[in-house]
């Protein structure tokens, strides 16, 4: 069996669980699992190896170690576990826009007033998010739900930063795309996502071009804020994943010392990719613009495998589940700049979306 199928058997036959998978260019493909009876530990004093999940400003934050450790690299397995394969979340008539937290028509006018006010110099970009959200199938399928999303997600081969959280007090499935810390003693870096879609699109796009621009500024400034050096690595580059590219950039911080403190993380929180520019003014725009509450989503989730060395990714195309409400909801986001088209960041939304969609294998409408 491989580690994703024996994580699968051991939380589905009642035990709490951890498992988080990385697949980049930077690490390649490893995987890190934590299953049994769970503690809690400290971010700076362990014990260690511990999981980390925070929330998007870092007020709410587990920390957790587990009797039973794995990791290693992820070998893919062709055998199907069957009770996966198996499982139908019942919601083939799901219409992404028709479970979105906003209209199209209230989307696009929340957007263009960010945009007026874009334009009277209060900000240069916004990550401004809607929710998609729906019922549970039956009060059973809260675990199913989540490790059939990551099982389809694993098949699909794609580059990834995120995995499944399953424990009393969180139930999540993380298909992110992006990395957002990789601490190697006093050597930190992080890899910011601003722009989604075709080669062509992101080598030509202005909008684009100048978000991403923006966005590591910001992630430069948030990493100068807790190292004594900070440059950038790779200004722009894009990755081809399954069907399109990314655009990313690589900025790179050196610590005074080698540990990496509670404190120092906390200031890089929230993160500049799905906040926005400048980061104070954006947040409170956010508050009163968005119709929900992040929680956990675009906070950061990851393991820490000594004080060390750590990898973490913003919980972006996370499915969360509210097993007490037996409600799902799958957040997604659209950066907003003066340049925005509203009606296609409304579409952008529900493109990211699809993945779920995918990875859940929703019948078609």
């Amino acid at each position: 069996m491989n580690a994703y199928e024996v994580f699968v058997e051991t939380v589905m036959a009642g035990e709490e669980g951890i498992f988080f998978s990385v697949k980049n260019e930077v690490v390649g493909h490893q995987f890190y699992s934590g299953t049994g009876k769970k503690h809690t530990a400290s971010f700076e004093a362990g014990p260690f190896p511990l999981f980390s999940v925070n929330s998007f400003e870092g007020d709410l934050c587990y920390q957790w170690y587990f009797d039973d450790f794995a990791a290693g690299e992820y070998e893919k397995n062709d055998k199907s576990i069957e009770i996966l394969e198996s499982f139908e979340a019942g919601l083939d008539t799901l219409n992404l826009a028709q479970a979105a937290t906003e209209t199209e028509a209230s989307f696009i006018k929340k957007v263009e007033a960010l945009q007026h006010k874009a334009r009277s110099g209060e900000f240069w970009v916004a990550n401004f998010t809607q929710s998609i959200t729906g019922d549970l199938p039956d009060s059973t399928s809260a675990k199913l739900m989540v490790l059939k999303a990551f099982y389809e997600f694993l098949k699909l081969d794609k580059n990834h930063c995120g995995g499944v959280v399953i424990t009393k007090e969180q139930i999540f499935c993380s298909l992110s795309p992006e990395t957002f810390l990789v601490q190697s003693e006093n050597q930190l870096k992080t890899y910011p996502i601003k722009g989604t879609g075709t080669k062509d699109f992101l080598e030509h796009s202005e909008k684009e071009i100048s978000e991403l621009h923006m966005i590591t500024d910001l992630m430069r400034n948030d990493l100068g804020k807790i190292c004594n050096k900070v440059w950038l690595e790779r200004e722009r580059y894009l990755t081809e994943e399954a069907g399109f590219y990314h655009a990313r950039a690589e900025v790179c911080g050196t610590l005074a010392q080698s540990a990496l403190s509670w404190k120092d993380y906390k200031e890089l929180l929230p993160a500049g990719s799905i906040s926005g520019a400048p980061k104070a003014r954006v947040l409170k725009l956010l508050k009163t613009a968005e119709s929900f509450d992040r929680g956990f989503y675009t906070g950061t989730f990851g393991v820490r495998l000594s004080p060390q060395k750590s990898i973490f990714n913003i919980l972006i195309r996370t499915l969360f589940i509210d097993a007490v409400q037996n409600t799902w909801n799958f957040p997604v986001g659209a950066g907003i700049t003066i340049e925005s088209d509203p009606k296609s960041e409304w579409q952008e939304t529900l493109q990211k979306a699809q993945i779920l969609k995918d990875c859940v294998r929703f019948k078609p409408k």
